[in-house]
């Protein structure tokens, strides 16, 4: 008996398709892992920048955690075909330590991924894959905060890239001839970055649109001036962004939903140095004032918006500074708009250790807490006459560490601030609130209660000064690298005093000594400096002023080639000390004003020398700092 066929009877061709198609598929299905995994080369490279003072990511988001951000430089291709970058990831050879753009990896650190023509613009904030398309932005900054191992040479780094596809590939970071940690914790110099912005309302001029256009719209610009004041730095990127009123954001940055910025130079007003694309690459030498004109959106005309610019440079530095407002009343009323001076506000925050005054504790108000204060000078000058209305030291986030006059921060500990001419007259009210008249220059001592680690953390902190005009002016505070000042109290450092140092160079102004290694007249000014000093019971034995490089260039003591220091003891400013050379032995109980005296070697007359002073004791015990030109 037959058995009746189910389905229908395949044929030899049928078999034989069906075998081709099902074995096509398992093939595909077991080679679309191995495709989707790995690339024949890289497709790009990453190099290690190294440690910036810029904070802008934390360990595990993009919240900045006061810590400096190791940061690296990542190039793709830009082939047309390529597919977007979902994931960035960098890896610690030999080591457990992972950072990651998208959070998936278990265990891995937050990175953040910014484009490197706008470094303060985080791409991913939020947690989930890139959406990268590398031909159309190729250059990027990889930001990591500081685990402590970013400063070790031997460390080494891979970064892996991963695209929508699938694919990936992987490539060991390379170095910058640089060392790695020279730019952290603070970049050199006295004043790393001044600014200062003014808006002077709508002019007359017509640069913009309310687009991406550089071109005009037939409706006058608003105008604001910035003044930046850098040492050979190269701006490549600028923003202005409201802090509260109307919602309002102008850049530089092609690639953003913003409206444009047409930059100019002040001396140069009509002449845009943007590119095509709206893009900037401004050389800051010393000094250089811009024009800025936005089209309006209502809110300049309305006047009841503040903004703040922030300015990013080729380095990856970040700077940023309030908006004040012209006068009332003030209008731009010429085609080529001149710009009126703006008010000059310029300071240095300097930590100098610690001293035996006990001014304030670890609260707001003001009283002592039995133990000695940490000390911060504050040298500022104001043009034209206002009054300082607040004071405040905080870290870059605003919370780890926090000092403040009252009024200012209702949680911060309270901050002492005296005159040094003064030092122990607090000049707070009674609550602890400041109204300083100022006009010109002026030094104050600040009083802060130690958290236990201001002589050993790294942390980069910030001074904020507010004027009664409501503006509010910041910069790093200062921390020597070569050497500290002052050591805390009770620490077992026999190589440093405790005290005070400040050391300011005064110009040329009396002929009292020369080139050789004695004193005498040569018939040419001299290069003056007012050291001013403050120990407990102690010899002054030498003073001795370095150059950058380190090497002694004049000493009260010198051998050649060091050349001849003069002292004088205030008020005798004229009458030297060591007309004899050898060892002073000056005694010195709590503060003295010391003027020094030296012959020109060149480096007194250049703006971009950097000198330091050391004063040594009968003891061994020294004190030094860096000059103030």
């Amino acid at each position: 008996m037959r058995v009746p066929l189910k389905g229908r009877l395949l044929l030899p061709a049928s078999q034989s398709t069906r075998f081709v198609s099902v074995f096509l598929c398992v093939g595909i299905l077991f080679a679309l892992p191995l495709v989707g995994y790995a690339r024949s080369a890289p497709d790009g490279e990453c190099t290690f920048l190294g440690l910036k003072i810029s904070d802008r990511v934390g360990a595990s988001s993009a919240q900045p955690d006061g810590k400096p951000d190791a940061v690296f430089a990542l190039s793709l291709g830009t082939a047309a075909a390529d597919p977007k970058v979902t994931e960035i990831q960098l890896r610690a050879s030999g080591t457990s330590a992972v950072w990651t753009s998208g959070g998936r990896t278990s265990g891995a650190g937050y990175m953040g991924v910014a484009l490197a023509k706008n470094p303060s613009d985080v791409l991913n904030k939020k947690p989930g894959p890139l959406n990268i398309v590398p031909s159309q932005e190729n250059q990027f900054l990889l930001l990591v905060t500081d685990d402590g191992g970013f400063s070790e040479p031997q460390r080494q780094y891979q970064v892996r890239v991963t695209y929508s596809n699938g694919t990936a590939w992987t490539a060991p970071v390379k170095f910058e001839t640089v060392s790695t940690g020279q730019d952290a914790p603070r970049p050199p110099g006295a004043f790393p970055v001044r600014m200062t912005a003014v808006l002077k309302g709508i002019s007359n001029y017509d640069a913009v649109s309310p687009g991406k256009k550089i071109g005009g719209d037939d409706k006058g610009d608003g105008l604001f001036v910035l003044t930046v004041e850098a040492q050979n730095r190269e701006i490549t990127g600028i923003e202005i962004r409201n802090v509260d009123g109307t919602q309002s954001v102008w850049d530089t940055v092609p690639s953003s939903p913003n409206a444009a910025i047409g930059v100019a130079e002040v001396s140069d007003p009509s002449k845009l140095l943007n590119s095509r694309d709206t893009t900037v690459r401004i050389k800051v030498k010393d000094r250089v004032d811009l024009n800025l004109y936005v089209a309006d959106n209502g809110s300049i005309a309305a006047g009841n918006t503040t903004y703040r610019i922030t300015v990013t440079f080729a380095d990856g530095g970040i700077s940023w500074c309030p908006v004040q407002k012209a006068a009332d009343g003030a209008t731009e009323g010429a085609t080529r708009p001149t710009v009126a001076a703006a008010a000059t506000v310029n300071f240095l925050g300097t930590w100098l250790g610690f001293v035996s005054t006990d001014a304030v504790g670890q609260y707001p108000d003001m009283k002592p807490d039995g133990k000695a204060d940490a000390v911060f000078g504050l040298d500022i000058e104001v043009s034209p006459k206002s009054f300082v209305t607040g004071i405040e030291i905080t870290t870059l986030d605003g919370i780890s560490k926090r000092w403040a006059t009252a009024g200012i921060a209702g949680t911060a500990w309270g901050l002492g601030v005296a005159y040094q001419t003064a030092p122990s007259a607090l000049i707070n009210r009674p609550d602890g609130s400041v109204r300083i008249p100022i006009e010109g220059r002026a030094q104050f001592y600040l009083y802060a209660a130690d958290p236990g680690d201001l002589a050993t953390s790294s942390e980069t902190l910030r001074a904020i000064i507010h004027l009664a005009d409501g503006s509010a002016y910041q910069q790093f505070v200062r921390k020597p690298l070569a050497s500290t000042p002052t050591v805390m109290p009770g620490a077992d450092d026999l190589g440093k005093a405790r005290g005070i140092i400040t050391c300011e160079f005064r110009g040329f102004i009396a002929d009292l000594v020369n080139t050789s290694t004695r004193p005498g007249k040569d018939g040419y000014l001299d290069g003056t400096f007012i050291m001013k000093l403050q120990v407990d019971d102690k010899k002054l034995a030498r003073v001795d002023i370095k150059a950058g490089d380190g090497a002694v260039r004049w000493s009260s003591d010198p051998r050649p080639p060091t050349m001849f220091l003069g002292m004088a003891l205030y008020p005798k400013i004229y009458v030297l000390v060591n007309q004899k050379g050898g060892l002073l032995g000056i005694p010195i109980s709590g503060r003295r004003t010391i003027y020094l005296y030296a012959a020109d070697n060149g480096l007194l007359s250049d703006p971009k020398s950097r000198l330091t002073v050391t004063v040594t004791f009968d003891d061994k015990t020294t004190l030094a700092a860096e000059v103030i030109k």
